[in-house]
């Protein structure tokens, strides 16, 4: 009630002052007058050059005109009644934002004109870009209200055009009453001369950058009722005497200061009892001590978010003070269960708890609270059902328990007894249960249950007319059929998205005010005109990622006049318009990602002219480039025309373009002009592009993330610019024919996550500079003619390196043992080299593949684009690998292979014992080497091995017989080595062909047709089923499984009779068991003979 009581006091002493008794102020005309009131000449005059000097887009003051005699019935004019003067001007807003970001010289000049307007005393300027405060002000000594808030954008490029310090004529507004700087970007100290405006009871001098000490001088303001310093630089040393001095104030803002010592805002409370609202938000301050009390404060909103305040607070206001109704305590220190003392405040009508660190229930303190309108408790760690006793806070109207754990069911809260509740937020908590009937409560607007475990149906039918505007279920368990929505007229935001939702679209008749429709990620499956057709209102649409069969024609489009956004993306939707179609709409985005919009490209795009986003990729197009694409919207941030099959040279320059995807098409000619600087990811990949990257080395691209050139025609020498891209983190120039060394400069690099350079026609060594290169993950300089050493620094700074793929160059030289670093290894591809020496020991240090999973996934990198997408910031790795003797290509599926390749080199020893230890190595390829020596026996460990060829090596000895225990083997070369002795037996090793063992003369055994020596077949023994094939083992094998057969009908026959005769109640009932059954047979077969008796 205090609250109201300032507000009125506030509004009547400041807003209608003595000099506008008489005024009559409306938004659209502030004054109408009667027919013979006309406003003074010079006056309108000059307001006229006033209105030449605004450059103003929106034209809001065409009403404005030299032909309109009576300037006071323009829009934003205020006049005497009786005099005619002009004493009001509301000019706020005439340069919106977004128009002077793009006409940097559209800044409002005030014309020395309005000097004529003597009599003006209320002048509101705000949310305008000024070249400076005009002095010009401080001549209009009429005036009581000054309002220049918002004039300060924060664009740094603009900060020498705006803001500026406050001319000293101000002062001599002797008058002035009302006063708002805030948001004006002016810096510098607060001017002494303000604290000689003694008439002021409002100052908002709030987020202007002022730095330094508070002046004194401002003690003088003895009228002042409102302050606020927030959120600038001031110092003010522990200084707050002067206070004390203005004994009516009544709101004090002081939030984003450095205020020390701690506690002194206790004493603000204390020393000047007229405050009934402090603001000390954002000033790390800590709980009052327990010795700051014995007094009694009339304060009724304490606003202490953002310090570092404990639950200590809550005792210390409950006995310091006595009409408190407003408490933000959010983003505190407050932990452990709500406190008790909190029902000791029976005041308090709105309570702000969110972000802190309070646990457990919350049943004990809440239903004490029956004084509370407003409630939140978001963002802590409560646990439990959300009690039933909640309903009996009969005067909520605002509640947030989202980001907690409560459990229970909604229905509890939707029952109906809290009848004066407007908004309801439970978002991310673990609710479960279906959604009951939300129309019987019937104040509510808005409702937030979305990302819960909520389950089950929505009613089929909604009772009552409802009033609510915001609905928000998604990202729950929700199945069903969706409800008609016909008696929700006030809703404008519906978002059901991510649950089970099946069958068609509902109906939405009388929705005639919804605008946002989100319905994606679920199970629909149809899409009717009705549906959608009637919501004149709709601004975005998002059916995406859903199984919708439907043919899209005009009808279902044509009344929605305001669309904005259209997301259908990933359904079965065919886009069925005329050529000529004119859409009712002017879209910001359109993604229609395999939706059917071909063969010809669609024409209806072209008037789009605001368009933001457009993906349309995978739409069937089949079609040339149409030249008016170059006319579409100069303000494009993301185009996707991904897998299509366009054609033509892509020669549009938008510069606005932050995310472009042309791959997977057939554009030719040279690369698009889109390398700009705003530009953070490119992919133009599988392409017939050609030409040279002189064009990429002309600008300096700050922001690019991601750049995708592969498979393409493009040739010549890599730019040497690389030092400009900081934040690049994806680069894969693959596939084309590019020539000459790698670039030093590409070790600048220093985000580079994945670098792909196969397929070219580099050479040299590799540049000592990619060391600094230290995020590497992913690193492919295949089939090229690189050569020289595999140098140490891969292993000693590449520790994060997962993938090393290097093969089909010239390198030559052993292996670095810096290279057993890479703990993170997954995949190490080194074949067709000229490599030599040894396998190091130390191979079996590669981590990664010695344990089970996937720790590669898909990789994330930063991004400056502000267009959301699904798949902006990660890509998905994609390697060629040479897997069971063909070559194959894995992407998603890569960070399960785990693979070691070291053919087609002169390596030559014995395989290292460690390799053993990669228990989890799918895949190892030793072929074509000059390894010699005896396979380790402990071979046998690697369980997980799928792939092994040793093949075209000098391998002597046996085959391990731990080697017919890889169960998942199912490729195998051991050809052309010095085997010898007999293959082992097992499942696996006799079903590979004779192929995998040809070539070792001394080997014997199946599948070879050389039998061992032992293994021949005698004469006396004759096969037991059809031709004797079988050698010693499977005579072995199936005397063994007879053996085992006897044994085990032996243990479980004497079993069960050694039970029945030491255990005599088993032993009785089991017989009287076998005596029941014997009985009922008797009875059955009696019965049924006697039936075919009377039959027959």
């Amino acid at each position: 009630m205090k609250i109201v009581i300032y507000a009125l006091h506030v509004l009547v002493a400041v807003c209608f002052l003595p000099c506008m008794e008489t005024l009559s102020f409306e938004s659209e005309s502030l004054s109408k007058y009667d027919s013979h009131v006309r406003c003074i000449e010079s006056e309108r005059d000059a307001l006229l050059v006033f209105r030449q000097s605004v450059a103003n887009e929106y034209d809001q003051l065409q009403s404005w005109k030299k032909e309109e005699n009576d300037c006071c019935e323009w829009k934003g004019v205020g006049c005497d009644n009786h005099t005619g003067h002009v004493t009001h001007l509301y000019l706020s807003s005439l340069i919106q934002p977004s128009y002077y970001l793009e006409t940097t010289n559209a800044r409002v000049s005030v014309s020395n004109l309005l000097l004529d307007l003597k009599y003006l005393n209320y002048l509101d300027l705000s949310s305008n870009i000024f070249v400076g405060i005009p002095k010009f002000i401080g001549s209009l000594t009429e005036l009581v209200h000054l309002d220049l808030s918002d004039t300060c954008i924060g664009v740094s490029e603009l900060s020498p055009w705006i803001g500026g310090s406050i001319p000293e004529q101000i002062g001599n507004l002797s008058k002035l009453q009302y006063l708002n700087l805030s948001n004006s970007c002016t810096g510098g100290p607060i001017p002494k001369f303000i604290g000689s405006l003694h008439s002021l009871k409002y100052l908002d001098l709030s987020n202007c950058g002022f730095d330094g000490v508070v002046p004194h001088e401002l003690e003088n303001l003895s009228n002042l009722q409102h302050l606020d310093l927030s959120w600038n630089y001031l110092t003010p040393n522990g200084n707050f005497s002067w206070l004390f001095n203005l004994t009516s104030l009544a709101h004090l803002a002081l939030s984003g200061i450095d205020i020390t010592p701690p506690g002194i805002w206790v004493s603000f409370i204390q020393r000047i009892p007229s405050i009934s609202i402090l603001r000390i938000e954002g000033c790390h301050l800590l709980s009052p001590s327990s010795t700051l009390s014995n007094f009694s404060s009339s304060i009724s909103a304490l606003y202490h978010r953002d310090n570092l305040i404990n639950s200590s607070i809550v005792y210390w206001l409950s006995h310091n003070t006595f009409s408190l109704e407003v408490l933000d305590l959010h983003d505190n220190m407050l932990e452990g269960a709500i406190p008790q003392s909190f029902a000791q405040l029976t005041a308090l009508t709105d309570l702000n708890l969110g972000q802190n660190i309070l646990s457990g229930p919350i049943a004990n303190t809440l239903p004490l609270m029956t004084t509370l309108t407003k409630l939140d408790l978001s963002a802590n760690q409560l646990t439990g059902d959300l009690p039933k006793s909640i309903c009996n806070l009969s005067r909520l109207r605002s509640a947030d328990f989202s980001s907690n754990n409560f459990t229970g069911n909604l229905e509890d809260l939707l029952s109906g007894h809290l009848s004066h509740l407007q908004e309801l937020s439970l978002y991310k908590n673990q609710l479960t249960g279906s959604v009951p009937d939300i129309t019987l409560l019937s104040s509510l607007r808005e409702l937030d249950a979305n990302s819960n475990q909520l389950n089950g149906y929505l009613p089929i039918v909604f009772k009552h007319h409802s009033v609510l505007q915001i609905l928000d279920l998604s990202n729950n368990q929700l199945r069903g059929s969706l409800p008609n929505f016909t008696r929700f007229s006030s809703l404008w935001s519906l978002n059901l998205s991510d649950n089970q939702f099946s069958g068609g679209l509902p109906d939405f008749t009388g929705c005639s005010a919804l605008q946002v429709l989100r319905l994606d990620k679920n199970q629909l499956t149809k899409w009717e005109t009705r549906s959608t057709g009637l919501l004149s209102s709709l601004r975005e649409l998002d059916l995406s990622m859903n199984s919708i069969h439907s043919t899209i024609f005009e009808v279902h489009l044509f009344n929605l006049s305001r669309l904005e956004y259209i997301r259908t993306s990933f359904n079965s939707l065919t886009f069925e318009f005329t050529s000529n179609w004119l859409p009712p709409f002017q879209l910001w985005e359109l993604s229609v990602t395999s939706c059917k919009l071909g063969p010809k490209f669609p024409n209806w795009i072209r008037n789009q002219q605001h368009i933001v986003h457009l993906d349309i990729s995978n739409s069937q197009i089949s079609d040339n480039i149409p030249i008016w694409f170059g006319n579409l919207s100069s303000i494009m941030k993301l185009l996707n025309l991904s897998s299509n099959k366009i054609r033509g040279e892509f020669s549009f320059n938008f510069d606005q373009l932050e995310v472009i995807d042309l791959s997977f098409n057939y554009f030719n000619g040279a690369l698009p002009p889109v390398f700009h600087a705003g530009c953070s990811k490119i992919i133009l990949s599988q392409n017939k592009f050609s030409g040279t990257l002189q064009s990429f080395s002309v600008v300096e691209y700050y922001a690019l993330s991601f750049l995708d050139l592969s498979h393409n025609k493009l040739f010549g020498a890599l730019p040497d610019n690389w030092i400009h891209f900081e934040l690049l983190a994806f680069l894969n120039l693959g596939y084309n024919n590019f020539s000459g060394r790698i670039p030093t400069s590409i070790g600048h690099l220093g985000s580079l996550q994945t670098l792909i350079l196969r397929n070219n026609k580099l050479y040299g060594e590799l540049p000592a500079s990619l060391r600094n290169c230290r995020g590497l993950g992913f690193v492919d300089f295949g089939f090229n003619k690189l050569s020289g050493k595999v140098p140490s620094w891969i292993g000693k700074d590449h520790l994060k390196l997962y993938a090393l793929i290097l093969k089909s160059n010239r390198f030559y030289g052993s292996l670095p043992y810096e290279i057993c670093h890479l703990h993170n290894l997954h995949f190490l591809d080194l074949s067709i080299n000229r490599i030599s020496g040894t396998i190091p020991p130390c191979f079996g240090n590669f981590t990664a593949m010695t344990r089970k999973g996937n720790e590669v996934g898909n990789h994330f990198y930063l991004t400056n684009s502000s267009v959301p997408s699904n798949d902006t910031d990660y890509y998905v790795d994609n390697v060629l690998a040479r897997w069971k003797g063909q070559e194959f290509e894995y992407g998603r599926n890569f960070a399960y292979l785990k693979m070691i390749d070291l053919s087609t080199n002169e390596l030559t020893g014995e395989i290292p014992t460690a390799i053993t230890r990669l228990l989890d190595l799918k895949g190892l390829n030793l072929s074509v080497n000059r390894f010699n020596g005896e396979l380790p026996q402990e071979i046998g460990q690697l369980k997980a091995l799928e792939c092994l060829d040793l093949s075209a090596n000098k391998f002597s000895g046996e085959i391990p017989q731990s080697m017919s225990g890889l169960t998942f083997l199912g490729f195998l070369d051991l050809s052309n080595n010095n085997f010898s002795g007999k293959i082992p037996s097992g499942t696996q090793l006799q079903g590979f062909s004779i192929s995998a063992y040809e070539g070792n003369t001394e080997l014997c055994g199946k599948p070879l047709t050389i039998t061992c020596p032992g293994d021949e077949p005698t004469d006396h023994i004759q096969p037991s089923f059809g031709e004797n094939e079988d050698d010693g083992d499977d005579s072995d094998y199936q005397r063994w499984l007879y053996v085992s057969a006897v044994l085990g009908f032996s243990t479980t026959f004497w079993g069960i009779i050694g039970i029945l005769v030491l255990n005599r109640r088993w032993r009785h009932a089991y017989f009287l068991f076998l005596d029941n059954l014997k009985e009922r047979l008797i009875v059955a077969m009696a019965v049924r003979i006697a039936r075919f008796q009377r039959k027959a």
